[in-house]
């Protein structure tokens, strides 16, 4: 893999080309001051030797001559390290500003790019939904949003700051030790590459990602086998147990043994190397500085040793940025392969409208897996009728979660289909099914803003401040909405929002009283108490029952179930049974068993 093309597709980005002048404008300073305040060091420490610059012009290596201004030649000595000094601080200074100053629009545009995307991954989950369902987009973005994004931003944060600040640094500061001597800087570029090399070959890699995979897995085994101990010695097996505990113990050792033993070659092994490589430049450096007249002084051996130093610095950070690319590499892939992945739903202005619900909804035959292949529906066949209301109750909570949201619009079956008054339901617009369904939750479900904003948001302003407070009222949460500090005009959010959940509910429940829409789908919170004789979101909902809709429940409470007109059973992926709450008791052993788990308040555990 290229890693230096891992991340084009993010940088390409419309919202990568705001900045981008400045942020070179400001690399190039950064990358290029530093050669320039190694200079000026240079001719301090030739100041600091020979006691003063007379000359116009001075020489720091054997092609490195620097011309003086004549008035600065003309000053005397303290003046003149003054002087240097003033400009090599106000150079640090300019450094620091620029360095800052790329950071942060570094930072700002990898910011600005990773914000888009999140941007991007919200649409093409709602276009997912349609073809593998809400829950399904839920995991892809704890995925996405939770581990690749934010190393996708922090790889495009370490480019921007490491291009091409990085490689003005290293072309500068190479540029600088050649000039003062070339082959000096020949040998010492040839030196840090053979340790370097040497430190990777001795240091093992992969040895060392074995280590830290098998070390684990040995105590891990460690672990269970003590577990089973007391369980292996009521077996009388004769010492097995310690047996086997002894032999994963020596294994453990030895391995840490030879983890060991192989750190200790490494660190002698690079101290030998760094050490002949220093001394083949102290020898070099010497019979320059003592042998030779056209040599180097002690000045040009400063300004040669802070250049390799410079340009370490940079081959530093570009190695850095190599490594960071590894993993943002891989996180930015995954999510173009997301974003990317193709729409095969019906194009939206191909499809047709809905207008109410008539004759009801039917599940032909559907079957619905999951991205392993696994069954979550399996030939599923049932219908609901308006002016009913239908709970679904299965062994797990996928199997009921996934037909409701087939009903909403979200999945697409493997076979068999949904209709809607005889329409395909993949045949519905999206925005004709989202004014004809309507989903509640324990959380409302609550947008951003007020309390009344969210009960009468859609309406086109027909829903009047009475309408509203009746609605509330009939759910039994107008008196705890009341007692807030701004009443309806409360601002309510997803999160930090002070009322109960049955007041959340309630208010989910009051938006439906206020809409009526045609199909109601209903996620049920815990009740509040084991015993709720009079249920005001029960009576809510099954005066929308009488009004005309169809209301299809996940249930939570006992209540719900008897007064459900039909309870359909899932075993499973399977349609287990279908009928009212008496029937199912006297014909469906599972039932029974469900019904005891879930809604018995005197199970013990409850």
């Amino acid at each position: 893999m290229n890693r230096f093309h891992t991340l084009s597709a993010a940088r390409h980005e419309p919202e990568a080309g705001p900045g981008k002048l400045f942020s070179l404008f400001w690399a190039t300073l950064a990358g290029l001051l530093v050669p320039c305040v190694v200079l000026v060091v240079g001719l301090i420490s030739l100041l600091l030797q020979s006691g003063e610059l007379s000359q116009s012009t001075v020489r720091l290596g054997v092609n490195l001559y620097v011309r003086l201004p004549a008035s600065f030649v003309d000053q005397p000595p303290l003046v003149q390290l003054t002087q240097l000094t003033s400009l090599s601080f106000a150079m640090a200074v300019v450094l620091s500003v620029a360095v800052w100053r790329h950071r942060r629009l570094a930072d700002r545009r990898a910011a600005a790019i990773t914000k888009s995307l999140h941007q991007k991954v919200l649409k093409q989950s709602v276009r997912r939904a349609e073809l593998e369902g809400a829950a399904a987009q839920s995991l892809n973005a704890q995925k996405l949003i939770g581990r690749h994004l934010p190393s996708v931003q922090s790889g495009l944060s370490l480019w921007y700051r490491s291009l091409p600040r990085s490689l003005f640094l290293l072309l500068g500061c190479v540029s600088l030790a050649l000039l003062v001597h070339i082959w000096l800087a020949i040998v010492a570029v040839i030196s840090g590459v053979m340790v370097w090399r040497l430190y990777r070959q001795v240091r093992g890699g992969d040895a060392d990602e074995a280590g830290r995979w098998e070390l684990p897995q040995l105590r891990a085994q460690m672990a269970a086998l003590v577990g089973r101990a007391p369980k292996m010695a009521r077996l009388q097996a004769q010492g097995i147990a310690e047996a086997s505990f002894q032999h994963e113990l020596d294994q453990l050792y030895q391995k840490l043994e030879e983890n060991d033993a192989h750190r200790g070659r490494v660190w002698p092994l690079l101290f030998l190397a760094a050490s002949a490589a220093t001394a083949i430049m102290v020898i070099g450096l010497g019979l320059n500085l003592l042998e030779t007249d056209a040599g180097l002084s002690l000045s040009s051996a400063v300004v040669l040793g802070l250049s390799l130093a410079g340009a370490v610095s940079g081959v530093w950070r570009l190695q850095t940025l190599g490594r960071r690319l590894r993993a943002s590499g891989t996180a930015c892939d995954a999510v173009y392969a997301y974003l990317r992945k193709s729409d095969g739903a019906t194009p939206s202005e191909q499809r047709v409208g809905l207008a109410g619900l008539r004759d009801g909804v039917e599940f032909r035959d559907v079957t619905l897996v999951d991205s392993h292949g696994q069954a979550i529906l399996n030939h599923i066949t049932t219908e609901f009728t308006p002016k009913s209301l239908v709970t679904l109750l299965g062994t797990d909570s996928v199997s009921p979660q996934a037909m409701v949201e087939l009903l909403m619009g979200f999945g697409r079956p493997g076979s068999g289909e949904v209709r809607i008054d005889g329409l395909k339901l993949l045949e519905v617009h999206p925005a004709s099914l989202a004014k004809n369904v309507m989903w509640i939750e324990p959380s409302g479900p609550l947008w951003d803003g007020t309390i009344e904003e969210n009960l009468s948001a859609g309406s086109g302003g027909s829903i009047s401040n009475a309408d509203i407070v009746d609605a509330l009222r009939e759910v039994d949460v107008y008196e705890q909405i009341q007692r807030l500090p701004e009443g309806l005009s409360t601002y309510a959010s997803v999160e930090g929002f002070s009322l109960s959940t049955e007041a959340t509910y309630g208010i989910g429940l009051a938006r439906a009283l206020l809409h009526r829409p045609p199909i109601l789908l209903v996620n049920e919170p815990p009740a509040p108490n084991a015993q709720l004789a009079d249920d005001p979101c029960l009576k809510a909902i099954k005066k929308l029952v009488d009004q005309g809709s169809l209301v299809v429940m996940l249930p939570r409470r006992l209540q719900t179930l008897r007064t459900a007109d039909r309870v359909i059973l899932l075993n499973g992926p399977n349609l287990a049974g279908e009928g009212n709450h008496s029937q199912l008791l006297s014909d469906s052993d599972l039932y029974r068993h469900l019904n005891y788990l879930l809604f018995n308040p005197y199970r013990p555990g409850r």
